[in-house]
This record gives structure tokens, sequence and C-alpha cells, in this order.
């Protein structure tokens, strides 16, 4: 599965300069991995009255993480059968104008269901309930696309969490709004078995962090990389906000802002650029050559040059999937290759050989693994007891 829009999977067209190359580079890794704590932090989440996936339980569990081990002002609306679209837009606008101002972070998560949308649909209706056979929306239901350009023009940074069927619909192609993480792609079904749901999932995350910072788009990665081991049922997708830093999720405290290194040796993403520098034919050349251009910060963060080809400028690199998801998707240089689990292993030919940095490569596993049995595991990632 994927985690951007389909128009970053375009073959590569415009070649980079090596140093725009290793800029944009630096750009997503601090957008991604850069913390920003914030003066004040609110959530609320809204479902329908006429919910019939009870998902009001799991709402109020997520929305107690929040509360306990993130330090966030809570508050839940209950769209209304009658009226619905007037009463959650005002409703809305009334807690984004309390909670707006320099250094602000609003956060707004939906549950329920949606309409089937993809990329460059007219609208995406959300509803209450559906028909099991047809997916159709049935009951009051509203375009979501009209609620959510009044929510934006407040001071301070929000993000949107939804948690329904083509949920990545809350962004086009030309979105160019909030920071967004959806529960599937677009035009894809979201479980309604809310033991493997993605909200389940989020809230064992933010769990295990227990109100350490960490931004929205490592969160997702996080998500997304143990996707297999979670047994989620769809894999989720975050939509960044253009030219911005992902939001910080933590306790908020009074420090300046605190820069971390990506995850070592997890779930990267395999892509090509095009440079418009001739690459050295001679190895000695070319290991001088990456040693003088790549820039300290870069190198830090699991960024692999993988490959060169002689003749074609054509660079494979890898990244983490948090970097990966900050640069920016309408760039025609990059083209997606693959989502890979271990750097490049098959050797080059000995006359072109190039030693680079080695890196042991992780046990391969199937994605996207189907719940095998109704008794869950451990929620999260590896590496910490089971909550109860």
């Amino acid at each position: 599965m994927t985690s951007k829009t389909p128009v970053a999977f375009r073959g590569g067209e415009a070649p980079k300069h090596l140093n725009q190359f290793w800029a944009d580079l630096e750009t997503s890794i601090n957008y991604a991995t850069k913390f920003n704590p914030y003066r004040k932090t609110a959530v609320i989440a809204f479902h329908w009255e006429n919910d019939d996936m009870e998902v009001e339980k799991l709402e109020r569990e997520l929305l107690g993480v929040f509360h306990s081990s993130y330090g966030f002002e809570t508050e839940s609306f209950l769209i209304p059968v009658q009226f619905s679209l007037p009463s959650l837009t005002e409703h809305l606008i009334a807690w984004s104008r309390r909670n707006s101002g320099d250094d602000t972070l609003r956060v707004l998560v939906y549950s329920g269901h949606a309409s089937s949308a993809g990329t460059v649909a007219p609208y995406w209706n959300l509803g209450g309930r559906c028909d099991r056979n047809t997916g159709s929306l049935q009951g009051p239901q509203f375009n979501w696309w009209g609620v959510r350009e009044t929510l934006e023009v407040y001071p301070g940074d929000s993000c949107y969490i939804f948690d329904c069927c083509s949920a990545a619909s809350g962004a086009l192609n030309a979105y160019n709004g909030a920071e967004f993480m959806a529960a599937c792609a677009w035009e894809q079904t979201a479980t309604s078995n809310l033991n493997f749901c993605f909200t389940r999932v989020l809230i064992d995350e933010l769990r295990q962090l227990d109100g350490r910072p960490e931004t929205l788009a490592s969160i997702y990665a996080r998500i997304f990389r143990y996707a297999q081991q979670n047994q989620v049922a769809a894999t989720p997708v975050h939509i960044p906000k253009r030219n911005s830093p992902s939001v910080t999720i933590g306790r908020n405290h009074s420090r300046p802002p605190i820069t971390r290194k990506s995850e070592q040796n997890t779930y990267n993403v395999l892509l090509s650029v095009k440079v418009r520098e001739e690459i050295p034919l001679d190895p000695t050349q070319w290991k001088q050559w990456l040693t003088r251009n790549i820039p300290p910060n870069v190198q830090s963060a699991n960024i692999t040059i993988e490959g060169a080809f002689q003749g074609s400028s054509l660079l494979l690199f890898s990244v983490p999937v948090e970097v990966w998801t900050m640069l920016p998707a309408n760039d025609s240089s990059y083209t997606f290759v693959g989502h890979v689990k271990s750097h490049i292993i098959v050797p080059q030919p000995v006359a072109h050989t190039t030693t680079l940095p080695t890196h042991h490569a992780v046990p391969p596993a199937r994605e996207n693994q189907r719940p095998r049995s109704p008794d869950r595991k451990a929620f999260g990632s590896p590496g910490s007891a089971p909550f109860r």
C-alpha cells in the first residue's frame, strides 16, 4: 500500500541540481523530526448520532489518552441527524476560535462512514449509516470539504485524523490544507471491526509514547512500518501540509525545539532521482564526490545512496517513511520505486564496485497482513509490553 497521493508515483521528469537534491532531503528531515512545543493543545472528536458501528467507546478512549498522557484539552461532539451540516459547522468554528492563537495546536478527529471518492471528485460526503451490501451512505450526510475550508482561517496549527472508508479523500491532488492522517487510501474500505481499526492502533502508539513528543509524520511512520504486526486491516495514509513541518504531538513544555534522528534499520522507501551533475566514473572519485556533497544532517538520518548508473546521472536512494512523506508530492524529479526493508544486497560488478556503509538487512515480511483470529495481538510498535 501507499502513503502518498497517486501524483507522487509519476515518473521523474526534471533533473535536479545536486545541491537542491540535498536541500530537499534536509528540509524533509527537519519537517519530519523537529519537535515544536505548543503553548496550548486541544482535540475534538465527532461522530454521528445515528452511528451504527458503536465508535463512541473507542473515541472516548482516544480522548482519554490525549488528556491523561498528553495534557490536551478534549471535547466531543455528536453530529445530529437534524440540521447536521450547520450544527457541526457552527460547533467546529466556535471550537476553532476558542483554541486559536500563536503556538496552539488543534486536532480534529472523525469516526464514522464516508462515501467512496478519488483524488479529483467534486465532493466527499460523511454519514452515520451505510448499506452493508453496496457501501452507499444511508440517511443524513454532507460534504466535508465545505466544512473544512471554514476551519483553517484561525491562527495556530491544526491537523485532521479520520477513521472511515476512503479516508484519504479528505485531501485532493491539489490539497493545500492542514496536515491529514487517514485510516485508508482513496476509494479503499476501512474495517468496521473496532479491534483492528486505525483508531485502535493509534491509541496504542500514543500510549507507548506516553506523552513524549513525536511529530505526526513519525507517528504515522511507526503505524505504517508495523501494520502487519499490529494486524491493522488497512494501511493508513499521511498528507503533509505544504511547505510546513509536521505538527508535534506531545505534552506542553517550555523548551527549545528538539531534533531527533530517524529510526534506524526499519521500513524504508526506495526512490530515484536524476541529477544534472555528471557522476564520476572512477570509484575513488565517486566516493569523494559523495563525501564532499552529502551534508552531515543527511548522513545521520538513515538516508542511503543505494546505487548510481554511469551515463544516466540516475541515483537510487532510500529514505525513512517519515522523510518520504514530507517530500513534496508534486515534485516530478523524484520517482517512487518501492518499499524496502534492507539496503541493496546484490553485489555490483567488480570493476565498478563502490564501498558504501554496510547496513544489516531486516528479515522480510508480508505487508498489510489480514487479521488471523478474533484474538488480537498486542498493539503498537515492537519493544514494549502489552497494555492492559
